[in-house]
Parts: structure tokens; C-alpha cells; sequence
């Protein structure tokens, strides 16, 4: 898959494609659905499939105080388009200036004239230009003038409820994994590379990777039974999220990622793993000391301890 830094960096014009345009925060089941019509597509004319997107959040540069943060990061975007087959991602620096363009402008200087598109792929609520002018009744009209197939996805629901990445995070903020999972599609992670801490865990005989995470946006603090995935192997880990309130006087602080690993004791500084996120144990709490530090954090163990077997079970 290739992967361009806005569509200045093609070299040349593609001579045909099928085409989405979108933000695809967390590439959920609705975005799952849209993507795999856009392959589909492209198989059937035999042209590339390729997906346009915008980085950073368009919010962030229009609506900055609604601080939109992303489920994950690019990189998981680009995983998850090239998995389901897309064959190139043009990632169009989304500036001040460019939210001025009008949405014809758009379509004829960006699309057409770089893109080509047989076929044109966009969800039910898709807007784009100026003033988000750029609405379906203008697509519609514009595609039947110059021949271009559009193809319109419907709000895609799961049990009942539209699949969206304000719910996912929503959901993610109440700590209902679960439940956030059921509308990804697959298990929400944090990604970092492993970084020296205070070796608090080591010293009580609970030691903790410390992960510094790729994105903004955290889900609810507490403690959670996780996976710990290290060079493409999962572990069993217990995962806390949170400011260390116990060690911070007026209980604030940075947001850390400390997660240990069960029956493993192996170094990993400097190595990036991803921790998924399977159950929600406990919010994070404020402790009198370190030994009732301990006798929760062993409560926490024992208790991750019975959700993995519970799930051996059922596997």
C-alpha cells in the first residue's frame, strides 16, 4: 500500500480509481463497511482503491475547543486500510488555508484531476468544503455531470444502536470496553514504546512497563485486564491508567500507562508494544500506604487472574 503526504506527492495523475474521502477515526464497523464497497469496487473495474483523509482532525483546526482527539493513531489507520485492501492512502495536510477551499474546487483541483475516480464512496452524513457546503444533494448533482458513480452508505447499526466514533469514545470514557468493542469491531488498544519510570512496582515486588501512548485520547482511569502484545506474542497483563494518586500529593499530574505482565519477567525498554484493553476492573484509587497499595494491586492480579481462565474456558 502506498502512502502519500497529500496529493501534491503523486507523480503522476492515476489514470482511474474508486474512491472514499473521510476522517475514518478508529476505522469502526461502519467505516469496515465503506471501505470493504470501495475494494469491492475496485476489484470489479480493476483500478486502484484508495482512501483520502485529513490529519490532523479537521475540528482541531476549525473548532479547536471541541478538542477532538483520535481513538488511535495514523499508523493504526494505515494497518487497518491496507488489511482490508486498499491500495494507497493520501493523507492531505489539513490546514487553515484548505478548509477555505470551496467544495467544487475541491473535487475538480484535488479529485478529478489527480484521482479520476470511476467511483465515488461516502457515508450518509459526509460534508466536505467551505462551510461544509459540500453536502450529498451537491455530490449527487455534481458526480451525474461528469459520470461518476456514487455510491452512498447508510448509518451502519449494531444491535440497534449507529455505529459512531463520538459513542466509541463515549463508551471508552465510561470504561464499557465491551461495548466499545462491539461497535470497533475488534479490541480497542494503546500503543508506545516502553519507558524508564520510578520503579515504584519493582521495589514492592509488582514490576510495571511504563508506556508512553501515541495519541491523545485515553479511556477511563482505572485498572483493567489487558493483553500485552510484545513483538506479535500477546501476554496476560493487568493494566493501570492514571495519575498514580497514591505517590501525588494533590492527585494530579500526567496520565501514565503501567502494565504488568503475569509470569513474565523479561526487560523491554525502549521496545513498542500495544496494550488491549479486554475488561474494566476498578477505578484508579487513592491508597493510606504502600501495603494497602500491595493488598489491592494482588486483589487486581487475582482478579485478572479468574477473567483470563474464566475466558480459556469459553474459547
Amino acid at each position: 500500500m502506498h502512502v502519500y503526504n497529500g496529493v501534491k506527492e503523486l507523480n503522476s495523475p492515476l489514470e482511474s480509481s474508486v474512491l472514499t474521502i473521510g476522517n475514518f477515526d478508529g476505522v469502526h464497523l461502519g467505516h469496515q463497511q465503506l471501505v470493504e464497497t470501495v475494494v469491492r469496487e475496485a476489484q470489479h473495474y480493476g483500478v486502484p482503491a484508495v482512501v483520502y483523509t485529513f490529519y490532523p482532525h479537521p475540528v482541531k483546526i476549525l473548532k479547536p475547543e471541541k478538542a477532538t482527539q483520535r481513538l488511535f493513531d495514523m499508523k493504526d489507520q494505515q494497518q487497518q486500510m491496507e488489511k482490508r485492501g486498499i491500495g494507497a492512502v493520501i493523507i492531505e495536510p489539513f490546514t487553515k488555508e484548505f478548509s477555505k477551499i470551496s467544495a467544487e474546487e475541491f473535487l475538480e483541483n484535488y479529485v478529478l484531476k489527480r484521482l479520476n475516480p470511476k467511483t465515488l464512496v461516502v457515508g450518509h452524513d459526509f460534508s466536505f468544503g467551505a462551510g461544509r457546503s459540500g453536502n450529498i444533494p451537491f455530490l449527487e448533482q455534481f458526480c451525474a455531470k461528469r459520470g461518476i458513480r456514487l455510491i452512498i452508505i447508510p448509518p451502519f447499526q449494531q444491535e440497534g444502536e449507529v455505529v459512531s466514533s463520538t459513542k466509541i469514545r463515549d463508551y471508552l470514557k465510561q470504561g464499557e470496553i465491551e461495548k466499545a468493542q462491539g461497535l470497533l469491531g475488534r479490541p480497542y488498544y494503546v500503543r508506545g514504546h516502553v519507558e524508564h519510570g520510578f520503579k515504584r512496582g519493582r521495589t514492592i515486588g509488582v514490576p510495571t512497563a511504563n508506556i508512553h501512548p501515541d495519541v491523545e485520547f485515553l479511556p477511563r482511569q482505572g485498572v483493567y485486564c489487558t493483553w500485552t502484545v510484545i513483538n506479535g506474542k500477546r501476554h496476560p497483563s493487568v493494566t493501570n491508567i492514571g495519575v498514580n494518586p497514591t505517590f501525588q500529593s494533590d492527585g494530579k499530574g500526567p496520565v501514565k500507562i503501567e502494565t504488568h505482565l503475569l509470569d513474565f519477567d523479561e526487560t523491554l525498554y525502549g521496545i513498542e508494544v500495544e496494550v488491549y484493553l479486554l475488561h474494566f476492573i476498578r477505578d484508579e484509587m487513592k491508597f493510606t500506604g504502600i501495603d494497602a497499595l500491595k493488598a489491592q494491586i494482588s486483589l487486581d492480579i487475582q482478579e485478572a487472574r479468574r477473567y483470563f481462565d474464566e475466558q480459556a474456558k469459553n474459547s
